[in-house]
């Protein structure tokens, strides 16, 4: 397991690895087409002139004649039914499996001196019906298999040991398992005999019930698996007496429970064991089940240094259980239960040497529909009521605290552990500034959880050479959380949501302190932009995998990063490199070889990209699936990726044919633009005076209509910016004019066409007897209203000359109020400065909620002189 995990990890590595690995096999150990008499088969040659032979799957009837060559047979697959004809007197190897042999009649093995692998497996052979003599020949066999030849499990079959008895040199003895199975005493003979394979996984198995004597004359046993062997009880001791026993199978005996484990592991301590497998023998479904301290007591004293107790639906530890597990012990397996929390897990620190520590695939559910109907009951123990489960918190598994906790949080595992898998294990947590206290962790896989804030900062983990942390819906990841993650070589962070974190990281902050990095996983993560210098301190990095984001534009510096060798931007959104890019990526074309995968972009093809489709053709061989590239649907131009040389020459062609039209299009509207911009800015004042005055002749010609009096003159004037109209018409014409008959000078309805020139801001005033002025945010920003303040505060103090009006607009006069009056509005969440607030003692605040409210619009009516009569 931890060899697969591990290949999955190096991934890129492993792949090209085992490329080149197989291509010189292939080189060396090709097979030809070969003919023995009217029989075709592939043949391989070996040194000293010698064959191999492969005739699997060609539906043969007999077993072809072979020359004197060959040494390694292979008849699998067929349909031979008897083995007739003799096979060549070197043969080393010969595969008889899955064919329709019967019974075997005379010495069909005679003179088989150097034989050494004979496998029998899947016929119909009645191992009952062997006679003595069969296996005399087979001086040299070390490994023998009748795995899957038993076709009903009610009959009982006899192993006769005077006819294994002959098998002198034996090692290694698969056979099927049938009910009450016995050895008897000649197998005491068979003194290399090392490895008993009578799983039901490979073959057909139904012991119901081991003895304690069914292995009293294997005494040299060193492996036995009785996995999936339907056992439903071991008897005490049954084990104990092997004392060269090191690795034993029980997995897969549904009925055993955890309750058997005492009888079991009786008298291990007698013999060599270093690994004990004991997966799945709880039933699939049911309450979760619980190890107490009693199941593990007989393990105290072994050297185990191994234990799998997976699929067991395992849910609790009795406290201080796992103290009695051997010293000695460095892998422990936990994966595929439903673990839940519980003063079991502050034993971990106890085990002082374990090295990998699996707690992966919690709460994978049982098969269906198989769970449905499983008629599986248990071994039931009487003893596991004295411990109270409701003492531990049924809760998912978690070493981290809630963010409601402020402590500083150590976790303490084992110093010496090594590995710790974690993934799928329903962690479901925020990873908060805390501490690993476990100096020998190299390997943290922790992918397919809910940890969705990596906060941190993580001490204890300088020596975490590969983390695998993808998978754990994850939106948030500080720029302290890995800097103490001074070691990691391998960091996999995809399928999580860590782009805007990202994209935050302006400085290089996150990954500052990895400089040891040499793969780095981000795929699936929404990035939309990346920094310049987020990998700054990247100098080791070989693999960056993008793949499947949003990124547009590559800003990124990788100058430094002389060791690149691939750059996975599949899936993103980039239309092209810009030159400072394309220059970076050149250095370490010729540094590095670096290889990019551009695939599923959508490259925009175009003249204006026509240097960056030129520069992808001159580095063609730097890009992966280069053929699959497409134009994007903005694109104007054509380009086929699966010949860039063709597609670069016709993109030149059609570019310079428009490059003409372009510059003369592009000078003609230059200096059109020019002319109308000098003409604008020069003459803006004479071009206003003109136009208004046109503007003017339409409006008496069309008998423009006013909100003026009678005599032409108004109540009030509303000084507001041009964004406040809205305002303005909605909440204070309504108010002020139907509800209390003042006439208005709104500017944008009452002369809409006045520009902001001196006259026509000084008759406005002229024609008010009072200024109300809206002041908000807009208003302190508008150009206009500066002059309309202005004019205001001139008015107020009398008559003084348009000129020295603009000359001393900001100067803080005091106002006065008797032959003009102003009234200051002031908005929400609005500083008015001193040069305003001067010009009204008593300023009104507009109200934060409606813009109906009664009490404001009485109190600005007070303000103004109250109601005016009709």
């Amino acid at each position: 397991m931890e060899k697969e995990l591990k290949l999955d990890l190096f991934l890129c590595k492993s792949l090209l690895y085992l490329l080149l690995i197989t291509n010189a096999t292939f080189s060396k150990t090709t097979w030809n087409v070969c003919q023995f008499r009217s029989v075709e088969c592939v043949c391989q040659n070996v040194p000293n002139n010698q064959l191999k032979v492969d005739c699997s799957g060609r539906r043969l009837l007999n077993i072809p004649t072979f020359s004197s060559s060959v040494i390694w047979v292979d008849l699998s697959n067929n349909l031979i039914e008897e083995i007739t004809s003799g096979f060549p007197k070197n043969v080393r190897y010969i595969d008889l499996s899955a064919n329709k042999i019967q019974h075997l009649d005379g010495q069909p093995f005679l003179g088989l001196f150097h034989l050494k692998t004979l496998n029998l497996e899947r016929n119909v052979l009645n191992i009952s019906l062997l006679y003595q003599g069969v296996f005399s020949d087979l001086h040299s066999l070390t490994e023998l298999s009748f795995k899957g030849n038993i076709r009903n499990e009610i009959t009982e079959t006899v192993i006769k040991d005077e006819v294994f008895a002959e098998l002198s040199s034996l090692k290694t003895l698969k056979i099927d398992g049938s009910p009450n199975a016995t050895f008897g005493k000649r197998f005491a003979n068979l003194t290399h005999l090392q490895n008993l394979d009578l799983s039901g996984i490979t073959g057909n198995c139904s012991l119901k019930k081991i003895s304690r004597n069914m292995f009293l004359y294997l005494t040299r046993l060193v492996y036995i698996d009785v996995s999936a062997c339907s056992v439903l009880d071991i008897e005490k001791g049954t084990f104990g007496k092997l004392r060269k026993l090191k690795h034993l199978d029980v997995s897969h005996n549904r009925e055993l429970g955890f309750a058997s484990l005492p009888n079991i592991t009786h008298n291990l301590k007698d013999t060599s064991i270093k690994t004990l497998r004991a997966n799945g023998i709880n039933c699939l479904t049911g309450m979760g089940t619980m190890i107490l301290k009693r199941h593990l007591e007989n393990l105290k004293h072994t050297n185990i240094s191994e234990i799998y107790f997976e699929k067991n639906r395992l849910e609790q530890l009795e406290p201080q259980a796992l103290r009695l597990l051997p010293i000695n012990l460095t892998l422990i397996s936990f994966g595929e239960n439903k673990l839940t929390t519980g003063r079991y897990l502050i034993d971990f620190s106890f085990l002082q040497n374990i090295r990998v520590y699996n707690m992966s695939l919690q709460l994978r559910p049982p098969p269906y529909p198989e769970s449905i109907f499983d008629t599986c009951k248990e071994k039931s123990d009487v003893l596991a009521a004295k411990f109270d489960v409701s003492e531990t918190k049924r809760a998912p598994l978690s070493f981290l605290p809630s963010k409601s906790w402020h402590l500083n949080w150590t976790i303490i595992l084992p110093k010496s552990l090594k590995v710790l898998y974690a993934n799928m294990s329903r962690l479901f947590s925020r990873i908060p500034e805390c501490g690993i206290n476990a100096t020998g962790l190299r390997e943290l896989y922790i992918q397919d959880n809910f940890l969705f804030s990596w906060d941190g900062p993580v001490r204890g983990i300088e020596n975490v050479e590969i983390a695998d942390m993808s998978n754990n819906y994850c939106s948030h990841i500080s720029k302290s959380f890995l800097n103490y993650a001074k070691g990691v070589k391998f960091l996999k962070m995809s399928k999580n949501d860590i782009g805007k974190s990202l994209s935050n990281d302006i400085e290089g902050e996150i990954f500052k302190n990895t400089k040891s990095l040499e793969v780095l996983d981000l795929s699936y993560n929404n990035i939309i932009a990346l920094s310049e210098l987020v990998f700054k301190n990247m100098p080791q990095l070989q693999i960056l995998n993008l793949q499947n984001n949003q990124i547009s534009i590559w800003r990124v510096k990788i100058n430094h990063m002389k060791n690149m060798k691939f750059i996975n931007l599949k899936q993103n959104k980039l239309t092209t490199f810009e030159m400072d890019a394309r220059k970076s990526f050149e250095n370490l074309f010729q540094t590095s070889n670096l290889m990019i995968d551009l695939s599923e972009n959508q490259v925009l093809c175009s003249c204006k990209t026509a240097d960056f489709l030129e520069w992808i053709t001159l580095h063609k061989n730097h890009f992966k699936n280069i053929k699959r590239y497409e134009c994007s649907l903005s694109s104007s131009q054509k380009f086929n990726f699966s010949d860039v040389e063709a597609s670069s020459v016709l993109l030149k062609e059609n570019c310079k044919s428009n490059l003409i039209k372009y510059i003369c299009s592009a000078a003609s509207v230059v200096l059109f633009f020019s002319v109308v911009i000098y003409i604008l800015v020069k003459k803006k004042w004479e071009l206003k005076d003109v136009f208004f005055k046109i503007l003017n002749i339409f409006k008496n010609v069309f008998c423009y209509e006013d909100n003026q009096s009678e005599d032409g003159s108004f109540h009030a004037m509303i000084s507001y910016a041009e964004k406040d109209l809205p305002i303005v018409l909605k909440y204070v014409v309504p108010n002020l004019e139907a509800q209390h008959n003042f006439k208005l000078f709104v500017r944008h309805r009452d002369d809409p066409h006045a520009g902001m020139t001196i006259n026509a801001i000084r008759n406005s005033i002229k024609n008010s007897g009072k200024a109300v002025c809206l002041v908000t945010k807009n208003y302190l920003k508008s150009k206009r209203q500066c002059f309309e303040l202005a004019m205001i505060r001139k008015h107020m103090e009398s008559h003084i000359d348009q000129e020295e009006v603009l000359i001393n607009n900001q100067e803080n006069l005091d106002h006065n109020q008797e032959n003009f009056l102003c009234r200051i509005i002031r908005f929400p969440n609005v500083s008015i400065p001193d040069e305003i607030s001067n010009l009204d003692n008593n300023i009104i605040d507009c109200p934060e909620e409606d813009g109906n409210n009664d009490h404001f619009w009485r109190e600005l009516r007070d303000a103004l002189g109250g109601n005016i009569n009709l």
